[in-house]
């Protein structure tokens, strides 16, 4: 084979593909001539084919692209979706633990059981409180202060998938009495001496 085939074999598929050049398209038109026309064509054996109509590949080409769109515009979207979905359970969470509801200390009772004090809320849901304690006279008895609070999350999600128990306070023999901040007594230890 020589210098001109094999550079006609190597500018055959730009020919095809219409992105050869007009000087080029032109060697391969003539050189191909030229092998047709020759005395022993068997001789020279290039493999050329008619080029395809290049409107067609245009066409499937348009295709291709339509279809690339719709995929990236459903990624988009999914992927869109996804983060509003996240971000609305983030935010919910977020907001259902910062409302707070005042639970009044009347809604709360308190009792013994096994040396331990109890207490239980009444109403709907887990309950949430805030407590110190003070020691009287340098004693081991102790008064707690108490106020109540619910969350949206205590209120109306943790019923769902958990039961309310009774929570503990403290001791019995610990504590003298529990007051709301008010100053309410809601539980009097009548156990110990010197109770008024």
């Amino acid at each position: 084979m020589n210098k001109e085939c094999e550079i006609t074999r190597d500018l055959i598929p730009l020919y095809i593909d219409h992105i050869s050049s007009d000087a080029s398209r032109d060697y391969v038109e003539e050189h191909v001539r030229i092998v047709l026309n020759a005395k022993n064509p068997k001789r020279y054996a290039i493999a050329y084919h008619t080029p395809i109509d290049y409107s067609e590949r245009l066409e499937e080409a348009k295709h291709i692209t339509k279809l690339k769109k719709a995929i990236n515009r459903k990624i988009i979207i999914t992927a869109t979706i996804c983060v509003l979905i996240v971000l609305t359970f983030v935010s919910s969470i977020y907001i259902s633990t910062k409302i707070t509801y005042d639970i009044p200390s009347s809604d709360v009772t308190f009792y013994e059981a096994n040396g331990k004090l109890l207490m239980k809320y009444k109403g709907h849901g887990a309950l949430l409180y805030s407590a110190y304690a003070s020691h009287i006279d340098n004693s081991p008895t102790k008064e707690w202060h108490i106020s109540f609070t619910q969350t949206f999350f205590e209120r109306y999600v943790q019923p769902l998938y958990k039961k309310d128990k009774p929570q503990v306070l403290d001791s019995t023999k610990e504590v003298k009495a529990v007051y709301d901040q008010d100053g309410h007594i809601l539980w009097q230890n009548k156990s110990l001496p010197n109770n008024e």
